[in-house]
């Protein structure tokens, strides 16, 4: 693994952790800090390959993984305009099944 990724993912270890700090109320929430950790954390996931980033890696540890996982899902999100997961299907459905009563409450 190249020294660029491997200091990537030390950064990233490092923003998730404090993001994760002032969601479990470890440290006191600052809303600015935490806007700019979030911001940081999205950037620095782009930039790391998505199969690299979804595996894990040995400097994130496991508690913080769901936090990351949650990052990538909006990521692909806005990429792809689809979820992600077993019931990505499911809830697609669902959406439309609402779009289509609200065209229908529109039209009357």
């Amino acid at each position: 693994m190249s020294y660029h990724l491997e200091g990537r993912r030390l950064y990233i270890a490092d923003l998730a952790r404090r993001q994760h700090e002032m969601e479990s109320g470890r440290v006191t929430m600052k809303p600015l800090t935490y806007r700019v950790l979030s911001k940081c954390l999205r950037e620095a996931l782009a930039g790391l390959p998505e199969p690299v980033a979804r595996a894990g890696f040995a400097e994130l540890p496991a508690h913080l993984m769901p936090l990351v996982a949650e990052v990538l899902e909006t990521r692909h999100f806005d990429q792809h305009a689809c979820l992600l997961g077993s019931r990505a299907a499911d809830c697609r459905e669902q959406a439309e099944i609402i779009v289509d009563r609200i065209k229908r409450s529109a039209a009357c």
